[in-house]
């Protein structure tokens, strides 16, 4: 997920840091932190879900991809189908719960509480469950002016219901995973990757993703 920040250099180019007035700093690497998770955990299990996702964000495997715009906001979408569900979902998730049990300051942010044994259990049993279990809805803004080249330290927010959500920014897309175990809300179970191994990608609009990234780095990113 870090290929496009490093350069000729293998630098990373930029990683964002939510706060006014502190300026994004500069990495050699990524965000990577020993001994927590046990090689087999590490390498075989959730190392199948990121070697699935990685086909899937960055090509190698068959997907059907048709791009709509919603007649009533005119905001442009990416369906994308026939996507593995399970393990997808569970790439998804393992995202959220890596970044709550880290001790990294990076990810200070995340916090799951009780969620973060039941996520451990989802993971070691390969059974990610309902679609509307902890969802995430992952957003672009590939195609607005916004640097795509940055990766933003999580964010916790709520939703308009109260629920928690985290919001992780790397490399051009938003994951925006909601904290509830059954879902209700109808956009985001249609944006969601669901059971049929369909998701919804929103393409942001460039006005919200400056005002995102403006009250996101404290500064102003054209």
């Amino acid at each position: 997920m870090y290929q496009e920040l490093f350069d000729e250099k293998t630098h990373t180019l930029v990683k964002g840091l939510p706060g006014k007035g502190r300026k994004p700093e500069i990495k050699q690497s990524g965000e990577k932190e020993g001994e927590l998770l046990c090689a087999d955990c590490d390498n075989r299990i959730i190392g199948g879900y990121e070697g699935y996702a990685s086909k899937v964000l960055y090509g190698g495997t068959s997907l059907g991809v048709k791009n709509v715009v919603k007649a009533d906001d005119g905001l442009e979408i990416t369906i994308v189908q026939g996507l593995d569900y399970k393990k997808f979902k569970l790439f998804l998730l393992s995202l959220l719960w890596r970044a709550s049990i880290s001790k990294n300051h990076f990810f200070s942010a995340v916090d799951l509480g009780p969620y973060e044994e039941k996520l451990r259990q989802v993971l070691i049993s390969g059974n990610p469950g309902s679609s509307a279990n902890f969802p995430c809805v992952l957003t672009s803004y590939k195609r607005t002016s916004i640097p795509s080249k940055v990766v933003v330290a999580p964010i916790k927010s709520r939703f308009e219901d109260g629920k928690i959500i985290y919001s992780f920014i790397i490399s051009g897309f938003m994951y925006v995973f909601k904290i509830i175990e059954n879902e209700k809300t109808d956009w985001v179970l249609e944006a969601t990757i669901n059971e049929k191994g369909e998701m919804q990608v929103p393409h942001t609009p460039k006005e919200s993703a400056t005002r995102l990234f403006n009250a996101i780095l404290g500064q102003a990113v054209f």
